[in-house]
């Protein structure tokens, strides 16, 4: 993705799914199941990488 950061969830092409949300005024991603119900890791600091690699995902 270009731009700024957006909060919603994305497809990642080596973490999956993933859920890009502000924490304490950080963006932060979380790793989740395919099905958006299980959490798979604890919340990661986003990087312009990540977001750059990351696509929208309808849940």
């Amino acid at each position: 993705m270009d731009g700024s950061f957006q909060e919603g969830w994305y497809k990642h092409p080596t973490l999956g799914l993933i859920k890009i949300f502000q924490k304490n005024y950080t963006w932060v991603y979380m790793c989740y199941a395919s099905n958006g119900q299980k959490p798979l890791s604890k919340d990661r600091p986003l990087d312009q990488w990540t977001w750059a690699l990351s696509e929208p995902e309808e849940i």
